[in-house]
């Protein structure tokens, strides 16, 4: 652990005395947020002791600091919890998973290190695999809402992982929309949705499948950004008071399958964001995956109903 001796500057009003949480990020080049999880793990101790976050410093306080690295590597997944997710298909350079819901694709904060994700199952089951990012995103190349299950493909190896970033690449900066369906990588996904009176019109409205809904999606997340998203509808059965849909997604946008189908009438069934369902259990499956391999073969991966 660093050691640190807290001066007070005086700089304060008087009778004011300064956080440990504020002090910290003068110290570091990290946010609050990031100095709330260590400490909440022991990692930061004043005249050593474990202190809450709201902890007031005072004059030659000692504050050691645990070593940082450790937060931003990827032995802080020992923490995350052993889950078993279902392998489909496991090849010598790859595998596909069906995640369940529930399961975070990956932990977006520290805070969700405790939830079961896709990185900790691969982290507690294959220690070290070709990475795309930090400890956070580890060898995902693409994710699934927490609430939707589905495939995912996961690269074993240098030379798929560079394969695959590519073919997702390819698809993302494809401006065309012809050109992203050139792409070999293809998505689908299955959704169950109410069917309102508006979403039923706009059913009727449409005169042939496919149908392409390219429009922006504008997700319920924190500081989002309308985006252009392209979906297909490809087939629909629908009954007294849902729809049955197979979708295609040439883009990739947060929540937009789910805000598409919304923004028309037909939120999914128990999607308690887009919809009026408590959360239960969000009828959407992303059941194929299509992509050509590094030597020229196309291969498909489907869950079958």
């Amino acid at each position: 652990m660093n050691e640190l001796i807290y001066k007070d500057t005086g700089s304060l009003p008087a009778g004011r005395q300064e956080r440990i949480d504020t002090w910290l990020v003068k110290q570091f080049p990290y946010t609050r947020s990031f100095f709330h999880h260590i400490i909440t793990r022991a990692g930061i101790l004043v005249n050593e002791k474990p202190v809450k976050k709201s902890y007031q410093l005072k004059n030659d306080d000692k504050v050691k600091v645990d070593d940082l690295q450790r937060y931003l590597g990827s032995e802080i997944l020992e923490e995350t919890p052993k889950i078993d997710i279902p392998i489909i298909l496991e090849k010598d350079d790859y595998l596909v998973i069906n995640k369940p819901k529930w399961v975070l694709s990956h932990p977006k904060n520290l805070r969700e290190l405790s939830e079961p994700s896709v990185v900790g199952f691969l982290y507690h089951r294959y220690k070290e695999l070709p990475s795309v990012g930090n400890f956070i995103r580890a060898w995902l190349l693409h994710r699934l809402d927490k609430e939707t299950d589905g495939l995912m493909i996961i690269a074993k190896t240098e030379k798929w992982l560079a394969h695959f970033k590519n073919l997702f690449d390819e698809k993302t900066l494809a401006e065309e929309h012809a050109d992203k369906e050139k792409v070999q990588l293809k998505k689908f996904y299955r959704a169950t949705s109410h069917l309102t009176l508006e979403g039923e019109k706009f059913l009727d409205d449409i005169k042939e499948f496919p149908f392409t809904i390219s429009e922006p999606v504008i997700a319920k997340v924190p500081f989002t950004m309308a985006k252009l998203g392209i979906t297909k509808i490809l087939h629909i059965k629908k009954s007294d008071q849902t729809v049955a849909l197979e979708l295609e997604i040439l883009t990739g946008r947060t929540h937009q399958i789910r805000y598409h189908l919304s923004h028309h009438g037909l939120p999914i069934i128990w999607d308690y964001l887009y919809g009026k369902d408590e959360w239960v259990s969000m009828q959407l499956t992303a059941y194929k995956l299509m992509f050509q391999d590094p030597d020229g073969e196309m291969q498909t991966i489907e869950i079958l109903k």
